[in-house]
């Protein structure tokens, strides 16, 4: 989560355990891809987002990958056209033209309702189980199909005025999450232009003696990763400064949704990001502690190197993500 990588794609051969012909074809223009396994082997997480190649272990779990768009059939996978139609089964597209939305709509209150902390204590115990069951306003379907003979604004009345809302509200938040959720994707406030200020104060790039990170200061030595068996990158403790957030912290944050605590998150000995909330540092996403997933591929025994001053800043933006994530799932209603 939060960490792009490349490889090299060799359709012909097993240089991949499992290659997929048959998807990349659909991996086209600016389509996003809902991640999620069907069973996921430790605690239920809420599904990521891609819109780029992805790899089944994306999540913890054998992660299946979802679009919103499908390239038409007898389209080249080299193809530039932008053919495309909705990956939506009859019934599907039936509701939402009873809504008057698209398949885009559908995609991003899914992605709402999945990310909503209420609708994963309701649903807990399924949720281990089996593929997610989804609450749709304005269903069941047969009740729709009743009005839809006579003809589309007809069968759009079929769902009440305040159903269609709260479709499109949840909808709109969870176009917020989809934009945070990729970190290829600029979010004015949160990682462009001007900061929101109860964002501004989250992970600064800091050091014991108050000067601007320089040169070794961007070696993360701090022992948060290493090599295993077989090269295998085990995650160590590293070093994480639990303290009372500073009476301007305080002020700055929204610590209603971000814990009663923060961090001190340190590269080594001199440097650290100041002010990481603990909710924001305990945050899971596809199974894994995000931040500290991240940090243990980059310390400097398995990285190679010191981190570029651009790497130091991505763990400021991802936490800053993590945190805006945090504010938008604690105002979602799935009801």
């Amino acid at each position: 989560p939060f960490d792009t990588r490349w490889l090299h794609w060799e359709g012909e051969s097993s240089l991949l355990e499992c290659p997929r012909t048959e998807y990349k074809p659909h991996v086209f223009g600016d389509s996003l891809w809902l991640v999620i396994p069907q069973k996921q082997r430790r605690e239920w997480s809420p599904p990521l987002i891609a819109s780029s190649m992805g790899d089944i272990n994306h999540m913890d779990g054998s992660t299946a990958y979802i679009p919103i768009w499908l390239r038409d059939d007898g389209l080249g996978i080299d193809s530039n056209d932008e053919q495309r139609r909705p990956n939506l089964s009859p019934a599907a597209q039936s509701y939402l033209d009873c809504l008057g939305a698209d398949v885009e709509d559908l995609f991003h209150y899914v992605l709402a309702v999945l990310h909503a902390p209420a609708y994963r204590t309701a649903n807990a115990g399924a949720l281990r189980m089996e593929w997610p069951r989804i609450p749709l306003p304005g269903w069941p379907q047969d009740e729709l199909n009743m009005d839809a003979q006579d003809g589309q604004d007809s069968h759009r009345a079929a769902v009440p005025p305040e159903q269609r809302q709260a479709f499109c509200a949840t909808a709109a938040r969870g176009r917020e999450l989809a934009q945070l959720l990729d970190s290829d994707t600029p979010v004015p406030g949160v990682t462009t232009g001007p900061l929101r200020p109860e964002l501004a104060a989250i992970a600064v790039p800091s050091t014991t003696d108050g000067r601007n990170m320089t040169d070794d200061d961007f070696a993360v030595t701090a022992g948060w990763g290493r090599f295993g068996v077989g090269q295998a990158v085990m995650p160590g403790a590293g070093r994480a400064v639990a303290r009372a957030y500073t009476t301007d912290e305080r002020a700055a944050l929204n610590t209603a949704h971000l814990g009663g605590a923060t961090f001190d998150i340190h590269l080594n000995g001199r440097a650290y990001w100041r002010n990481v909330p603990a909710a924001v540092w305990d945050y899971k996403l596809g199974g894994y502690q995000v931040l500290k997933k991240w940090l243990s591929y980059r310390e400097r025994p398995v990285l190679g190197r010191p981190l570029l001053p651009a790497e130091a800043q991505h763990f400021a933006e991802t936490a800053r993500r993590i945190a805006a994530i945090l504010m938008v799932t604690a105002t979602l209603r799935t009801n």
